[in-house]
This record gives structure tokens, sequence and C-alpha cells, in this order.
């Protein structure tokens, strides 16, 4: 409980100062073209990372590097050394490719752009390609910093950066305007990767060109590849079909929705990140104890539901004041809060759908069953590609609301069908009490909103205020008490 408290109190301060950028971001770009280019060399930024793949190899190595520990100690790390010798060579390979072939990505990327507009995203974009071999370093970093238990690291790294982002954009922003973001961006990976490296120093860490240990199973480790990069490739597949379909509808669709899914992404990195992290370490280690793995499998599970119950209930009852509070002005019109909140709620969602199914997913990967996960998981993003098209081309905005929480079930559903298919699978009942709870509680927050307050409530936001409070009550004391808990 001290750890989860530790990490939600710096995600807090990291969410505040998140939302400040964001306010600031909205305040000097509105809806616009020019924030939607920076958005779109941004997505191309994710595109060539998760080329790399080093996300999903990292998340594969923790339980590696535990195992390689109790063979001998500081043999996680010389596995590390190895995993980052031939990563290093294979991203500096793949990262040329995509430094001469940067216009063409552009053009598959937003195609509805106007010429100047993707000569501009793809100027920025190549400024990014360098900050990639920093990015694919950082993922390991940090996964093996939790694997060390040595949990906060990433959350104050956080909290820094985006101190600095705030700085540089108010400091420059009346000087090179949008160049302020592009800055802000290539310094606060670099500032990661000096700060990651510097705390696995200290903690024993040497980097060494190291090609092969004979522990170290490399060949079958890179082999995970394979299968991820299909699933990889799907997914961006369906990243590239989004982002393309949406350049076509109206501007300001796109730095909305791009808007309003950082937000949710702050959210879920607010209340939902800390217990995955921990609950990830905890079941690699305890993988093999059933009893164990069962009491803490439940324990974040039922946790999450309670903590979802409340983030929907308050973006239900207050979504819509509070980004009208923070973000309208005059680059950010009414309809345009409108839409957001919409956004919001269905984010809310997906949020929702994706927390659970991470529970299964980190334990399909702790058991090794990585490579099964990913291919069926390919088979979902291509899906949702499909889905994608078709939503925006015949219901334009309305479409694309659905997108989101739609991509989170598939991903979701796979991840819990397979591991139902594993040795001694930790089973719950989806239809308990707790759970007939919170929904009745989202329910009634719902008629409140919709029915109660258009007609009879004059000061809206103070009654949403108690609302929230009253709501909320339930699930977050059920939380404290199953977090709390002795084991």
């Amino acid at each position: 409980m001290k750890i989860l408290l530790r990490l939600f109190s710096l995600k807090l301060l990291t969410a505040v100062l998140g939302l400040l950028y964001s306010i600031l971001q909205v305040h000097y770009f509105g809806a616009s073209r020019t924030i939607e280019i920076y958005f779109a060399a941004q997505s191309l930024v994710y595109l060539v990372s998760s080329l790399t793949q080093s996300g999903q190899l990292a998340e594969v190595f923790l339980p590696i590097f535990h195992k390689l520990n109790v063979i001998k100690k500081g043999y996680g790390y010389l596995g590390l050394n190895v995993v980052l010798t031939r990563m290093f060579l294979f991203g500096m390979f793949l990262l040329s490719i995509v430094f001469l072939f940067a216009p063409s990505l552009v053009d598959l990327m937003v195609p509805g752009f106007t010429s100047a507009d993707k000569e501009m995203t793809s100027l920025i974009f190549r400024m990014f390609i360098p900050v990639l071999f920093l990015v694919l370093m950082n993922s390991f970093f940090v996964t093996v910093l939790n694997a060390e238990e040595r949990f906060g690291r990433a959350e104050f790294l956080s909290l820094t950066n985006t101190l600095v982002n705030i700085l540089v954009l108010v400091i420059l922003y009346p000087y090179i305007q949008l160049w302020a973001l592009v800055l802000s961006f290539v310094l606060g990976r670099f500032i990661e990767f000096v700060f990651y490296a510097w705390q696995l120093y200290k903690n024993g860490f040497r980097f060494k060109w190291v090609w092969s240990l004979p522990e170290f199973d490399h060949i079958s480790f890179f082999k995970t590849m394979r299968s991820t990069l299909i699933y990889v490739g799907a997914t961006q597949i369906y990243n590239i079909v989004l982002t393309a379909s949406i350049s076509f509808l109206p501007e300001g669709v796109y730095a909305i929705f791009k808007y309003v899914q950082n937000l949710a992404s702050k959210i879920k990195g607010l209340f939902i990140q800390p217990f995955t992290t921990i609950f990830f370490t905890k079941y690699s280690i305890l993988v093999q104890n059933v009893k164990s793995v069962s009491k803490v499998f439940t324990k974040n599970f039922m946790s999450l539901v309670n903590i979802n119950g409340v983030i929907i209930i308050g973006s239900i009852l207050m979504g819509d004041e509070i980004i009208r509070l923070i973000w309208e002005n005059k680059k950010f019109v009414a309809k345009d809060v409108d839409l957001a909140y919409v956004f919001l709620l269905f984010n809310c969602v997906g949020i929702l759908i994706s927390s659970l199914g991470g529970l299964y997913r980190k334990m399909v990967v702790s058991q090794g069953k990585a490579k099964r996960l990913y291919n069926f998981w390919s088979i979902s993003q291509l899906l949702t590609a499909l889905c994608t098209y078709v939503f925006i081309k015949y219901f334009n905005v309305n479409g694309l609301l659905f997108i989101i929480p739609l991509n989170a079930f598939f991903m979701a559903a796979v991840s819990y069908l397979i591991y139902l298919r594993m040795d001694y699978p930790v089973k719950i009942n989806f239809f308990n009490k707790n759970m007939f709870y919170v929904l009745f509680l989202i329910l009634v927050a719902i008629g409140v909103k919709f029915l109660i307050f258009p007609r009879f409530v004059p000061n809206i936001i103070s009654v949403a205020i108690g609302t929230v409070f009253v709501l909320s009550l339930y699930p977050i004391m059920t939380t404290y008490k199953i977090y709390s808990a002795k084991e």
C-alpha cells in the first residue's frame, strides 16, 4: 500500500502539471492545423518506435532478467547488455531507412493534409528520428528498474519532464511558436535517457559491448520478434488507417481527438498504472505459487474495477465542465468542448476495458506465452483497422467515437481467452456483487447528469462535485480495504 500511494502521489503531481501543459497547448494552438502537424509527426515517431519492438521485448525481458539473476547475481545486467548491443545496431539500420523515406511515410499517414502541411510534418519528423535511439534504450532501462522493485523512478522522471516541457513552451513560444513543442519533446527524451542510465549505474549496471551470454538464450528471445513483428505491423496498419481517415475529417477534429487521447493517457497513468506496474513485478516473482497468484490477481482486479468506476463517474458528471474550464478560449470554442467531452467518455470506457485486459496480458507474458498473445493480437488490430475505415468513412466523427473502446475490447478479449487455456488459470466471477454495485453507481451518475442537472440544478459545478464524492465513497473505501489488507 505504501508503494502504491507513493506511485500515486508522484503521478498526481505529474497529472496536475500535465494538465497545465495541455491547457497551454490549447491556449497557444487551439484546434488548429499547426498542432495537428505536430501530432502527426509524433504519431510517426511512435510508429517507428513500435517497429523497433523495444516495448514488447522489454516486457518479455523482465521475467528473463529475474531468471538470470537466480542463476548468478549480476547475470541480469549481462543479459541486458546483450540485448542493448543488438538493439542498437538494429535501430541504427532501421532509423537510417526511415530518415530517407520520411516524406513517403508522411504521405501515407496524413493523406488529407495539403502539400505544405506534409512538408512541415516531414521536417519535424526527421528532427525527431535521432531521439528514437534514446527511446529504444529507455524501454529496457525502466523495465529493469521495475524488475528490481525500484518503483517510482519513471514517475519522478515523468514529473521532471512535464515541468521542463512547460518551462520550454512558456519561455520560447513567443519566439519560435511550434518549434518550442519540438524542442521540449527532444529535451524530454534526452533527460529520460540520462536519468535512467544514472539510476542503473547507481545499482551497479555498466554498459559493455556484449554479443552473447551462455546462460541467456538470446536467439530464442529475439525470435519473439517474429510474433511481435506481425503484431507491430498490424498495430501500425491500424494507426495509419486511423490517422489517415481522421485527416479527411474537418480541420480540428484530429487535434481534439489527440488532446483528449493525451488527457485519457494521463488519467490512466495516474489511477491505473500504479496497480499494473506492481502487479506485473509481483506476479512474475510468484508465478509458480498458485495460491499467492490468486490473491494478488483478485486484489488488483477488484481494485481496478472500483477505480475505473470512480473515473467514469467523475467524467460523466464533471467532464464537460472541467474541459470547458481548462480549455475553452477563442481558439477552442463551445462546439470543440462538446466534442471533447464525448471523446472523453468513450476513452474512459476504453480505459476500463484495457486495464482489466492488461492484467491478463501481464500474466500471459509472465508465463512465457507472449508469442501466442501477439499472434492473436495481430488479428485484433487488423480487425480494428477494418472497423476504423468503415466507421469513419460512413459515420464520420460519430464513427470515430467507437474506435478506442472497440480496440480495447478486442485486445482484452484475446488476452483473457489465451489466459484461460493456460495451466491452473485464476478464474474470477465477472458478475459479482462489487461489479454490480459499481455499475449501478455509474447508471445513477448518467441519470443525474442527463435527467436531473439540465432541469433542476442551478449551480451544476458545486452539486456535481458533491455527487461525485457521494457516488465514489463505496468504490474508494472498498479499494482501500482490499489493497491494505494483509496477504
